[in-house]
């Protein structure tokens, strides 16, 4: 993955179906796939909010993908996005550190 989308929007919103729709169709295609998706409970009576990350292969493609999106109503109109360069880690697994 070269991006990561963190997409936030109101829990329960109607979009919410359409844009694990898209979010399938871009993983049957190979060019990303859903991560996580995590919600966050409301303060005061406020509805809580859904956060999506959504790894896409190519970063290029991350900013048409959300406009296409917003295009077609699959993304709620008050949903914030950020984009998130993966930054390459190494890093040994415990297994390898036992087992050298």
């Amino acid at each position: 993955m070269e991006v990561v989308l963190l997409v936030e929007f109101e829990a329960g919103a109607p979009e919410r179906a359409a844009l694990l729709e898209r979010l399938g169709a871009l993983a049957l295609t190979g060019r990303g796939r859903l991560s996580f998706l995590g919600t966050a409970p409301g303060e005061a009576g406020r509805p809580g909010r859904e956060v999506l990350a959504v790894g896409v292969t190519r970063a290029a493609e991350a900013t048409a993908l959300v406009a296409r999106w917003r295009e077609e109503g699959a993304l709620p109109v008050e949903a914030s996005v950020r984009p998130l360069a993966v930054q390459p880690l190494w890093s040994m697994e415990p297994l390898a550190l036992m087992f050298p």
